[in-house]
């Protein structure tokens, strides 16, 4: 068994942050129920440019392991369902703008009346208080926010967002972790709390010791050329005969077993030998150890490197990075075939040792909607007649 069998979660999300603390739900075992109104579903089921027949690989990606109905939110019978679902339910997640739901009457005060042990968890760029609640917030734009764009990048560049969606990722992560923890609550007491979870909160949070110097010490920060780490010396990317290799030097025994890996015998010299030495003497040690590394591939270096406890490793692309006999080990990709679009592929959650044996593929709009409905006992003719008024799909 995974951790959260057992676990009904109800999923109002789209895009990205929402869907992925729902895979990452769904991955650890919870039976996530997407909800989409079908005027208008998760925009993510048309973000291109890749599809899987008439299916987006983002929106598959994002979604794996989920069931999926179809409920039309802004009639009162589709209220009424969602309101049937949430009696039966552990857990509703959200990430609309703040009051999105409220207006349909399904905020999270209405849910509890509903049902007091339900968890709820709503992610926003910027939280529910506070005077940029209402602000529009994406990954791109709180990474500018939370300082980090600013770090990013060469010296001589402007500021660089980071290669993935970091931002809406971690959030996601953070989300499930409070639900986690709502659950934990919710068994001492018997009673559901509402998580809200914002993706600026989560960034800051992660300044951790770049905030404690500056407002410790008043630390200024600029970015560093080949992303350098600014006081570790060499931790940073060199280049090397084919690519580039990451090398984090993060200790002086450490040092001690690359300057004899790297068989230069300058390097082994007493003014190296300590951390605050190297740094001194930044620009001679880099250009050393650049030099030397030159001489051969990043993959010669990392097995060199690697045998004598040298942290390091070749900047691989995303298809390398798939490729790793570490990725497979770890069963970090996962097959999956569906009837309506075949075979693809896909990356599980960030647990996999906890995760459950199997996750199935994305669900098509409102593909288990009679299942759902059935379970909380509505009759055929029923479910009939809703789909004939287009009240669910």
């Amino acid at each position: 068994m995974a951790p959260l069998d057992g676990i009904r979660v109800l999923e109002l999300c789209h895009f990205l942050a929402g869907p992925y603390a729902g895979l990452v739900l769904a991955d650890l075992g919870a039976d996530v129920l997407k909800v989409e109104d079908p005027s208008h579903p998760d925009d993510a089921r048309s973000m291109g440019p890749h599809f899987q027949g008439d299916q987006s690989l983002y929106f598959l990606a994002l979604n794996s392991g989920k069931r999926s109905i179809g409920v039309r939110l802004a009639t009162a019978e589709g209220r009424a369902i969602v309101e049937d679902l949430v009696r039966t339910a552990d857990v509703v997640i959200d990430n609309y703008r703040p009051g999105v739901l409220a207006k349909f009457g399904l905020g999270h005060d209405a849910l509890h009346q509903v049902n007091p042990a339900i968890v709820t968890c709503s992610l926003s760029g910027f939280g529910e208080t506070g005077p940029d609640a209402l602000r529009a917030g994406y990954d791109y734009t709180i990474q500018a926010l939370a300082g980090v764009m600013s770090l990013a990048g060469e010296p001589d560049s402007p500021p660089t967002k980071a290669g993935i969606s970091y931002v809406d990722h971690s959030g996601g992560v953070a989300a499930a972790l409070g639900v986690c923890a709502a659950l934990v609550e919710r068994a001492r007491t018997g009673v559901g709390s509402h998580v809200d979870l914002a993706l600026f909160d989560v960034q800051v949070s992660m300044l951790t010791y770049l905030a404690s110097w500056q407002r410790n010490r008043g630390a200024e920060f600029a970015r560093t050329a080949n992303s350098a780490h600014p006081s570790l010396v060499p931790a940073q990317n060199f280049r090397t005969a084919d690519g580039h290799l990451a090398l984090f030097v993060g200790n002086d025994g450490m040092w001690r077993r690359l300057a004899g890996a790297l068989g230069d015998p300058e390097l082994a010299a007493e003014r190296y030998a300590t951390r605050e030495g190297r740094l001194r003497a930044r620009d001679d040690v880099i250009a050393r150890v650049q030099t030397v590394l030159l001489g051969a591939t990043s993959r010669e270096w990392e097995s060199r490197l690697g045998a004598v406890g040298v942290a390091c490793g070749t900047v691989n692309d995303v298809a390398a990075a798939l490729a790793e006999p570490q990725t497979a080990a770890r069963s970090l990709v996962v097959q999956n075939e569906h009837a309506a679009y075949g075979h693809y592929e896909h990356v599980r959650g960030p647990l996999p040792t906890l995760a459950r044996d199997a996750i199935g593929p994305a669900p098509t709009l409102g593909e288990h909607t009679d299942d759902a409905l059935r379970s909380l006992g509505y009759p055929d003719d029923r479910v009939a007649e809703l789909r004939v008024a287009g009240i669910v799909s």
